[in-house]
């Protein structure tokens, strides 16, 4: 698992920024509702409300689904449990730690499960306009959201030195930027594995 990319790809505005079919060889996260613009290997979210608003298409997506334990009321998919308190690096991708933003989960996520270098897309705890997402205004959204989010971008950058840290967006303020395509240039061919190895390696 050495040396496997993780792309992560967030819900900020920017998101719509990248040619995100660059990514289908790769390994990806998509947190979310990131699956309006790409199927993902892994759809990862946290909150009840995304499987009661979106579960018709979330069960037609090919994505291994990762879920909070208690947001997937029928027990479908595979599921992980959050520790209370501050972020930290897991164990294993099933016991995550903090609450508040989906983000550094989806981090700690990739990080357990050995990906490196890992790459941020639309994690950059900014809106535009009156867009608080890429497909528009989240009517979820809560006055707190900008505030957890920036704090799980700042825990990463503090804390986390085993792995190469990727910014592909420039409207993240707390790394730096480095284009999609460069860093895809940069990493030559993919070396994904398919879903069905991924979703060996979660039922371990």
């Amino acid at each position: 698992m050495n040396d496997m990319p993780a792309f992560i790809l967030g819900n900020s505005p920017s998101l719509n920024d990248e040619n995100v079919s660059l990514l289908e060889p790769y390994f990806t996260i998509g947190i979310n509702r990131a699956f309006y613009k790409i199927d993902p290997t892994v759809l990862f979210w946290q909150d009840i409300e995304l499987w009661f608003t979106e579960k018709k298409k979330i069960l037609k997506l090919n994505s291994i689904k990762v879920s909070r334990d208690i947001a997937d009321p029928m027990s479908r998919f595979f599921h992980y449990k959050i520790k209370p308190g501050a972020f930290k690096i897991p164990e294993n991708p099933s016991i995550l730690h903090g609450f508040g933003t989906t983000g550094p989960l989806a981090f700690q996520f990739a990080h357990a499960l050995g990906c490196n270098p890992i790459v941020l897309l639309g994690m950059d705890c900014k809106v535009r306009g009156n867009s608080t997402d890429f497909y528009g205004k989240n009517r979820h959204h809560k006055p707190h959201t900008l505030s957890n989010c920036e704090k799980g971008l700042k825990w990463i950058k503090n804390n986390v030195t085993d792995r190469e840290i990727i910014n592909c967006s420039k409207d993240n303020e707390i790394f730096d930027y480095q284009s999609l395509e460069s860093v895809i240039q940069r990493l030559g061919p993919a070396n994904a594995q398919n879903r069905g190895y991924w979703a060996g390696r979660l039922s371990c």
